[in-house]
């Protein structure tokens, strides 16, 4: 630590004292200061830079150490829609292929076990699958949006339970689940109920992330975030949503019993208890945002590529009309890993695949950032591995496992 000072900071209208402490090079030689400062009760967390020196930082292995798929072969390796995959602590990978609406599980070398599951509304069956995590003991839990249903299975693929969600809350998904066995979701964008107002153009509603218990009761609302960004236009007087360019969402992610929160508008994310307390901001200091011409350009051309011709014109002049927002969201997805280190995928508008991920670790500083393959959709990872769904040309999934180098060799 080079000092401690006691300073004036302003926030929003109010003033109020905090002590900040300022510590250089936080990650070895070459790292950048990071500035560390209490208000209010909740540490704040700025980061000028990363820690990790100019040219190191972990890396990925250049190719997997097992890959599960095929595109011509035993339907069991065939994968579609893959919406989550698990390498289970006791040994082998649990992977929900929405396609099948399968529940498939595979050992440690990736040979097929066995399969449980199908299309439907009864226990075991699913109807849109939208979720994969550990749940008690060596059990894993399945969500389907369709039914807003968590379904509890054994590692050996055998059902335990089903649990419905009650409550108010719309377009809800899955997050994780906490120790004491409650689980956590998330509004993927608000009703309205919340802001009770309807307006045309950009409009982000208040979405809720809220804890329910083993039996689907809904318990406490960990917080109302700003939800996903739309656009309100009029067709035929109605009131019409769609997807902007560059359209904000909430990026949540389970750390232990915490929960990290963030709105995308800046580099910034909130660490959040259960019962809704802030108890840290996380921020990267003097990130561009603004979005260029060329930037909107590119934007269109990528939503475009996913079309077919006949409808580009169409889809072309239907975004021309729409408002476009002055900044990009500032980073995608979170993760936590198995070491309580925060994972932040930058930005990239789907169906692209980011691939930088920017390291912070579990007190809220920047390590650096770690390079994954294109079109390598990650799902978990561990303390020298990362797990994910990589597409090939054509678009054939395939579950990877890559190691990862966290010696900090420069080059």
């Amino acid at each position: 630590m080079t000092g401690c000072r006691r300073s004036r900071v302003f926030d929003g209208m109010t003033a109020f004292s905090v002590i900040t402490s300022i510590f250089g090079c936080t990650g070895g030689e070459g790292g950048a200061p990071l500035v560390v400062r209490d208000s209010a009760g909740v540490q704040i967390v700025e980061n000028l830079g990363p820690a990790w020196p100019s040219g190191s930082g972990w890396r990925l292995s250049d190719e997997p150490a097992l890959q599960i798929g095929v595109t011509d072969g035993p339907v069991e390796y065939q994968f579609t829609d893959i919406q989550g995959a698990l390498r289970l602590p006791t040994g082998g990978f649990v992977i929900a292929d929405g396609g099948s609406h399968e529940i498939r599980l595979f050992d440690n070398d990736g040979r097929f076990l066995t399969a449980t599951g199908r299309r439907g509304d009864a226990p075991g069956e699913y109807r849109q699958m939208a979720g994969l995590g550990y749940g008690p003991g060596d059990s894993v839990w399945v969500y389907d949006f369709g039914t807003r249903r968590f379904t509890v299975l054994t590692a050996a693929g055998e059902l335990v339970r089903t649990m419905n969600l009650g409550g108010a809350l719309s377009a809800v998904g899955a997050v994780g689940r906490f120790s004491d066995g409650s689980f956590i979701v998330r509004e993927y964008w608000g009703s309205g109920t919340h802001s009770g107002v309807v307006r045309s153009g950009l409009s982000r509603d208040p979405a809720a992330v809220a804890a329910y218990s083993a039996d689907g009761t809904e318990l406490d609302t960990v917080g109302l975030f700003p939800g996903r960004e739309v656009y309100i236009g009029s067709e035929d007087g109605r009131a019409v949503m769609s997807a902007p360019l560059y359209a904000r969402t909430a990026s949540v992610a389970m750390s232990g019993d915490e929960i990290y929160v963030g709105d995308q508008e800046r580099f910034e994310a909130g660490l959040y208890t259960a019962s809704g307390d802030l108890r840290r901001l996380v921020r990267v200091l003097g990130v561009d945002l603004r979005v260029t011409q060329e930037d909107i350009e590119r934007a269109v051309a990528e939503r475009l590529a996913d079309q077919p011709p006949e409808r580009h014109a169409m889809l072309r002049a239907h975004l021309d009309a729409m408002d476009v927002p002055e900044t990009r969201p500032a980073y995608g997805r979170m993760l936590v890993d198995s070491e309580g280190n925060l994972w932040v995928a930058e930005y990239a508008s789907f169906p692209m695949e980011p691939a930088t991920w920017r390291v912070f670790d579990s007190g809220g500083g920047l390590l650096g950032a770690v390079q994954v393959p294109e079109r390598f959709h990650v799902h978990q990872i561990g303390e020298d591995w990362i797990l994910g769904v990589w597409r090939d040309e054509l678009g054939v999934e395939y579950m990877r496992v890559y190691g990862l180098d966290k010696r900090l060799r420069a080059g």
